[in-house]
């Protein structure tokens, strides 16, 4: 006996539908058609949920996972863009297979996983770019160290020599800072000033101790600054006198 099969009826009435939205996404049409076959796609998620006692679109994102943004992809019948675990979460929510509900939304298996390749893509040049900066970062800190390491080996020793000795002269420490001096001309970054040079005031460059320093004034470097070529990294600290008992040597 050739009965009639609402459920073959149902899903084929839907497949009809996804096959139009294709053709006519296919066929650029105009955006008030556009409109007529979303607000088609967004009719048969309503009676999909009402079949399944989904009371509400918010019912459906919790069921699903998806997120707000993607929901509202699904209901404007831009399901193509949802990525290929999405697709899957909203399948299952809907009760539908993977299969169905690409051929219900006219959306192409090789089309979702050419952009699944895509996004795996991305991903794994995310990753690598990652891993470079990561390496570039820890390049950077051990070549910083080995300029550095007499300066980082011997201060301790010499912060604990002067607590034993405070009578030791300061210039048996100044050789220890050479690393230092070396490591600043390596990357290039230059003085802004020497200590107790006497200067005019030049806003760019120095950071006065009184506000009413004018610019042109002669002042003193008080501690150096450092520019990389035209970009001033710290700007030297300069005043109209220096410490008591430091005599000028300009």
């Amino acid at each position: 006996m050739n009965g009639f099969d609402p459920n073959l009826f149902w899903f084929g009435g839907l497949l009809w539908l996804g096959g139009t939205a294709l053709v006519l996404s296919l066929m650029g049409t105009d955006s008030q058609t556009k409109e007529k076959v979303h607000s088609q796609i967004e009719q048969v998620l309503r009676d999909r949920l009402s079949q399944l006692g989904i009371p509400t679109w918010q019912a459906l994102q919790q069921k699903s996972g998806l997120t707000p943004h993607s929901l509202r992809r699904v209901r404007r019948g831009d399901i193509g863009k949802l990525k290929l675990n999405e697709l899957q979460q909203l399948a299952t929510a809907l009760s539908w297979s993977l299969e169905e509900t690409m051929h219900i939304f006219g959306i192409s298996s090789s089309a979702v996983l050419e952009i699944e390749q895509l996004r795996q893509q991305c991903l794994r040049l995310r990753e690598e770019l990652q891993q470079q900066a990561s390496q570039v970062q820890s390049d950077e800190r051990d070549f910083a160290f080995e300029q550095l390491q007499t300066l980082l080996t011997n201060y301790p020793t010499a912060r604990k020599m002067t607590q034993s000795k405070p009578d030791l002269p300061a210039k048996n420490l100044v050789a220890l800072f050479t690393p230092l001096e070396n490591l600043l001309n390596s990357w290039g970054y230059e003085c802004i000033g020497k200590p107790w040079e006497q200067v005019p005031y030049d806003p760019q460059l120095h950071q006065p101790d009184a506000e009413d320093i004018t610019v042109g004034e002669l002042v003193y470097i008080r501690f150096v600054g450092y520019q990389d070529g035209d970009r001033i990294l710290c700007p030297a600290k300069v005043s109209r006198t220096l410490p008591p008992g430091i005599k000028s040597e300009n």
